[in-house]
């Protein structure tokens, strides 16, 4: 603890003073003119204490003997065990500017449209558990220096013929880049971190312990290297978006290529990262082996959350709905029993390639592909993402709005009651596509509840084909048909939902953090 000069007692950092301020005597200091022996042990390092977690083995440092009861990790009750350890020094740190108040106000804001959320996100008692951390930062330095060259394009039609002209663009840059920060901590989600940003670095100070006290900390655990490229890349893309908008190069075409590429006609590269605390209000929320996070930014006040549905909340809400709709388009819309079958089909289509695209996004989670810190700190457990060129990117939107358009071009057919048996033979494929894709994402998925909505989905679309192709005299058969598929596409969609809190939730940590109990 620091000691008052004044009365002895505790200081801590106050937000709203920026200084050291004593409860007891109200007196206030400024965080440079206070310090203990202990602070100056060694000049990279300084001594605090390190809290941690029984059961996830999360480690959380602080300046203040006061950090007892709740890992904010993992929302275990169970009380942390202490010692003293020496740290290294941080070159910068940005100090709390949001106060826990104003956390709590941006907090209860966002969740006032979230009416779907657990009542317990939204109680009082559950949002003062919001925790102030310094959370770990490289703040990389970018440097663009050398001459350039790109490439233009340019058509134009004359004619039967298109011609493109092709050009060289050559020039000098000289730019630089300074505070673009990844956070330093395995544990602190990408995803999280890189949405609460960007931090103001205007606001950067030299750092001393002084600033945590009364606060937490995370400690450093991934290397500078593991997002120099990440930095590089990004300073890349500000650069080419100026470039490209440039009056003289504009005209030209430039063509866009791949970050790594576009780094190196740039001439980028990184000078030097330089160690920073930047400021977290931080809260989680606990439901079973899942856990949701709460995020605020401690200088700006931007919030991140996970967002778990009330299932109940959600189905009631849904019925309360659906019998008003359901009269209302009974008055508007008239289907022939084939068109019926047919929309009943694309529908059941449409939820398979929801579940799969579902099934793809947990897995992303739950392997942390996109996390580069937990990639870095599980090395060949699972293969890093690769980097998706921007032909890639337009060639999958191309071929998503292609499936959307032959979709109602077949309902549209099968409507008019012609080319049946090509419109049915195309789902069938289609379907036997994605059961393809999807089995190949579940198998990598462990303790999946439900998981095969795609299979009811194939099944009902194969009813379809038959009953569509068998072209029965009774509507009855069509409606039977029908009905059938529309009960296999509420199931799946049942299924969908039931399976989004594993996506807008995360296991627990003690699963990647070494240490831990995983049967805890």
């Amino acid at each position: 603890m620091y000691e008052c000069p004044n009365c002895g007692g505790n200081l801590k950092f106050n937000i709203s003073l920026q200084q050291l301020f004593c409860a007891y005597c109200e007196s206030a200091f400024d965080p440079y003119s206070v310090s203990k022996e202990t602070d100056t042990v060694d000049g990279d390092c300084f001594e605090t204490n390190v809290f941690r977690c029984p059961q996830c083995g999360g480690e959380m440092i602080s300046s203040d003997n006061d950090a007892t009861s709740f890992c904010s990790y993992c929302g275990s009750a169970n009380i942390l065990s202490e010692r003293i350890g020496r740290e290294k020094r941080p070159k910068h740190i940005i100090p709390f500017q949001i106060t826990k108040d104003g956390c709590k106000k941006a907090y209860a804001a966002k969740l006032r449209k979230a009416f779907f959320v657990p009542k317990e996100l939204k109680d009082p008692a559950f949002i003062d558990g919001f925790r102030g951390i310094y959370m770990p930062y490289w703040s990389y330095r970018i440097s663009q220096q050398g001459q350039v060259a790109l490439r233009g394009e340019k058509e134009k039609r004359s004619g039967d013929y298109v011609y493109t002209d092709h050009y060289a663009l050559t020039g000098d840059l000289d730019a630089g880049y300074e505070g673009y920060s990844c956070d330093a901590s395995a544990g602190f989600s990408d995803n999280i971190s890189e949405a609460l940003g960007p931090y103001d670095i205007r606001d950067v100070r030299e750092f001393t312990p002084t600033f945590l006290s009364g606060f937490y900390a995370e400690t450093a655990d991934v290397d500078p290297e593991v997002y120099r490229e990440d930095a590089e890349g990004l300073a890349a893309d500000v650069t080419f978006d100026k470039v490209k908008d440039d009056p003289v190069f504009r005209k030209h075409g430039i063509q866009e290529s791949g970050r790594r590429q576009k780094a190196a006609e740039l001439c980028t590269c990184c000078k030097g990262e330089d160690s920073a605390m930047f400021p977290v209000w931080f809260m989680s929320y606990r439901n079973g082996d899942r856990i949701a996070y709460a995020a605020v930014n401690g200088q700006t006040g931007k919030v991140v959350t996970d967002l778990p549905v009330d299932g109940r909340r959600f189905f009631g809400s849904s019925m309360v709905l659906a019998v008003p709709l359901f009269f209302l388009l009974n008055l508007f819309l008239t289907l022939r029993p084939s068109a019926l079958l047919a929309c009943s089909a694309g529908l059941a289509a449409a939820a398979a390639f929801l579940y799969y695209r579902e099934l793809a996004k947990i897995l992303s989670l739950e392997t942390g592909q996109e996390d580069r810190g937990l990639m870095a700190k599980n090395p060949g457990r699972w293969k890093p993402k690769k980097e998706k060129r921007p032909s890639a990117r337009r060639k999958g939107t191309l071929i998503m709005v292609l499936w959307f358009t032959l979709a109602i071009v077949a309902i549209q057919i099968v409507a008019a009651g012609g080319g049946t048996f090509l419109v049915w033979l195309t789902a069938v494929i289609v379907m036997a596509a994605v059961c393809v894709a999807g089995l190949r994402k579940y198998r990598k998925l462990e303790k999946l509840n439900g998981g095969l909505g795609f299979l009811y989905a194939a099944g009902a679309v194969l009813l379809g084909c038959v009953t569509g192709m068998w072209k029965p005299v009774s509507d009855l058969w069509y409606y039977g048909a029908a009905l059938l598929i529309l009960l296999t596409v509420i199931f799946i969609l049942w299924d969908i939902i039931r399976n989004y809190n594993r996506l807008a939730m995360r296991r627990l940590p003690q699963f990647d953090k070494k240490g831990g109990d995983d049967n805890a």
